[in-house]
């Protein structure tokens, strides 16, 4: 579908491009959006000599014209000669492109200056003292809005006998042709179809020599229909002998890969300390069909896998599922657990050991469950991350009127059973193994958004990975969170430094509830970014009756029972109410500074050669909240945007927004918080830490600026 919405787009492009000069105005004459003119690297030229001449573009900030494979839409520049008799044009030498971004099409093109150079010869019996070279060009400059332009150029050049008089314009010229992509003759290229990607295969050459470093490496095929332009382009190398890129086969491979494509590959090259845009040519031949795209765990050391093998995510995922264990969203539900192991460990240390057993397997299902989700909706196309389930109004009210009944369980308004059996509503609060295995369940919902910076790193590379890659990453992310509290179950020796019953439990069990109210709280400030004024207020409903409710029953009477009966139903009838309630207009509560993210917005920065921080955000990430708080609204980080100049844009992700899930994926992540950081002189964007810190963003602003 993608391909054919972009050559819908080409095809409406190309459609306007066509239309008469009379249609757009600034086709006339000295009124074009781009300065444009002839020049030549020769003042005077000699019969018999080679010299170059150009079409040199001047454009304004934010527009930009294209390259000889325009990418989804656009137009390349097309000049038509008008030359004497024994002068003769070659093929326009095109210098590197860049890429620009739009929304969801990808262009290859050029901004700011342009020179494209073409080879000329004039033959040895040429007869006069001037040459008159002139030319009929068109050529698309685009913005937001895209204008066809046209216009006929000449240019007069002296012809001396060997006098070779170099002109004013040559190191234009010169310096055009230097960043013409150039063939790298010792390396191999091929190309070949596996499943649904196209994998280009690069052995030898400069990417492969040795103590070479380069980084965002990006393939620009001069055949339009080649690929996809604005899929992903994933890296694949470190430990292998070759270097393989995967991309998203076009419309030419419909048939196969029938001969050779040409491209551009183009990289940042370490030297000297310094990362130098660079760029090579290379010539793919057809492969021989018995291509297959290696597991991760077949190589290591690419940015594109994290730099880490697949032992290595495990063992991410591991220490961030330990971490978990002390988020504020997942502690007060653990420490009631806790609290349950203190009461039967001294008499019933068994038990103990079976409660640990199925904490173990509920957590652990739980979060493969989350895990195989997210990949059975990936195989269906749709952009979700890890963290999805808060992004639905109904849950998360569901979860703060759960936190808030447990408060109140903690509290001793009501009691499910004879004593503390857990928590999660009936379910956790189950006696034995049931109790554990449920309240696994919750500390998973819970845990979710609360993903810090290794899990995080983790599950951005495992999904985009096959199946059985994420569903490993997240059972040991679950591992993780479970084993403090396995540990304590398993082995009775810890249970020495474990308290005795007494008064004092009663203390801590009431002291619990004010953390859970504190969830509650935070999961109704969610819902209230999620759905407005409307949402609070049927949340409140919600809360209210359920506490009517839960009073009513204390009574113990008919009648109040079936007052008790008809406020529960209120209280469901309000979580309906709120899945019914559409999104709030705007989830965005831009900071000084701030603005919206949005595609067009990024490529309209970066064509102006600005910085741009991209903070992709959710209200119910816990990790989020805290980097805003300590980091992105200190004063010294928000003057230090200030200083360098780099543009501060606010990626929303607390509603469902398919836009932003594809730009996390896009940069391998599994969800937020993600802080990308565009330098000013282009390049991919930097990934920056999850777990943000003043000097380190402060430093990454400043280099970025450079």
């Amino acid at each position: 579908m993608r391909s054919v919405t972009m050559m819908f787009a080409a095809f409406v492009l190309s459609v306007l491009a066509a239309l008469p000069s009379q249609a757009q105005p600034n086709w006339a004459a000295g009124e074009t959006i781009s300065e444009t003119k002839l020049i030549s690297d020769m003042r005077v030229v000699t019969p018999g000599q080679d010299f170059h001449v150009g079409m040199h573009q001047i454009m304004p900030e934010g527009w930009h014209t294209y390259w000889r494979n325009p990418g989804d839409a656009g137009l390349p520049a097309q000049i038509d000669w008008h030359l004497p008799e024994g002068v003769t044009a070659g093929e326009i030498i095109w210098p590197a492109p860049h890429a620009l971004p739009l929304g969801p099409i990808m262009d290859y093109g050029y901004d700011g200056e342009l020179v494209l150079p073409v080879p000329f010869h004039i033959s040895p019996d040429y007869s006069g003292s001037e040459l008159s070279i002139s030319a009929d060009i068109s050529w698309l400059v685009c913005e937001e809005i895209c204008i066809p332009e046209e216009g006929s150029f000449e240019l007069v050049l002296g012809v001396g006998p060997d006098s070779q008089e170099h002109s004013d314009d040559v190191w234009q010229i010169r310096s055009a042709l230097i960043s013409e992509p150039k063939l790298d003759e010792d390396a191999q290229a091929t190309l070949d179809l596996s499943g649904d990607d196209l994998v280009l295969t690069i052995s030898g050459g400069t990417l492969l020599a040795e103590d070479m470093e380069w980084r965002n490496l990006a393939f620009f095929p001069y055949d339009q229909g080649l690929i996809e332009h604005a899929a992903p382009q994933t890296v694949l190398s470190g430990d292998m002998a070759d270097v393989l890129l995967v991309l998203t086969p076009g419309y030419l491979l419909n048939q196969g890969v029938a001969r050779n494509y040409g491209g551009v590959l183009s990289f940042d090259l370490e030297t000297a300390g310094d990362w130098v845009p660079s760029t090579i040519a290379i010539d793919a031949m057809p492969g021989d069909g018995t291509i297959e795209i290696p597991s991760i765990s077949d190589f290591a050391g690419e940015a594109q896998v994290g730099g880490q093998g697949l032992l290595v995510l495990l063992a991410l995922a591991l220490g961030g599922g330990l971490i978990l264990n002390l988020m504020p969203c997942v502690f007060p539900v653990l420490s009631i657990k806790i609290l349950k192991v203190v009461e039967v460990a001294h008499e019933h240390p068994n038990r103990v050991r079976r409660h640990g057993l199925y904490f173990l397997i509920g957590v652990v299902l739980s979060f493969v469950f989350l895990a195989g989700l997210l990949v059975l909706l990936r195989e269906f196309g749709l952009p979700l991350g890890w963290g999805f389930q808060l992004q639905v109004p109904i849950v998360v009210a569901a979860l703060a009127l759960l936190l808030f009944a447990i408060g109140l369980n903690l509290l001793g308004m009501f009691e499910i059973g004879t004593s503390i059996q857990g928590v999660g509503g009936s379910l956790a609060a189950q006696k034995g193994g049931r109790g554990a295995f449920f309240t696994g369940i919750l500390a998973v919902v819970v845990a979710a958004p609360c993903v810090g910076p290794l899990a995080a790193g983790a599950l951005g590379v495992a999904l985009t990975q096959p199946a059985e890659v994420v569903l490993l990453v997240s059972a040991f992310m679950g591992l993780g969170l479970a084993i403090p509290f396995l540990v304590l179950s398993l082995f009775p020796a810890l249970l020495q430094f474990v308290p005795k019953p007494g008064a004092w439990m009663e203390t801590f069990k009431q002291a619990l509830a004010f953390p859970m109210f504190a969830s509650a709280v935070w999961m109704i400030w969610v819902l209230t970014v999620q759905s407005g004024s409307q949402g609070m207020l049927y949340i409140g409903i919600s809360i209210l009756a359920f506490s009517l409710a839960i009073w009513a029953l204390r009574l113990k009477s008919v009648a109040w029972l079936l007052i008790a009966i008809l406020a529960f139903a209120i209280s469901a009838f309000s979580l309906v109410l709120i899945a019914r309630l559409p999104a709030a207009a705007s989830t965005q509560t831009l900071s000084q500074g701030e603005e919206a993210w949005s595609e067009e917005r990024v490529a309209a920065l970066r064509a102006s050669g600005q910085p741009v921080f991209i903070d992709v955000t959710a209200a119910w990430c816990v990790t989020c909240q805290i980097n805003k708080l300590t980091v992105l609204d200190d004063p010294n980080v928000m003057t230090a945007f200030e200083t360098y100049g780099v543009a501060r844009l606010k990626a929303d992700w607390t509603n469902r927004n398919d836009e932003i899930a594809e730009l996390i994926s896009r940069h391998d992540a599994a969800g937020v918080p993600l802080y990308l950081l565009f330098p000013a002189n282009g390049g991919d964007a930097q990934v920056l830490p999850s777990m943000l810190t003043k000097d380190g963003l402060i430093q990454s602003l400043a280099e970025a600026s450079r």
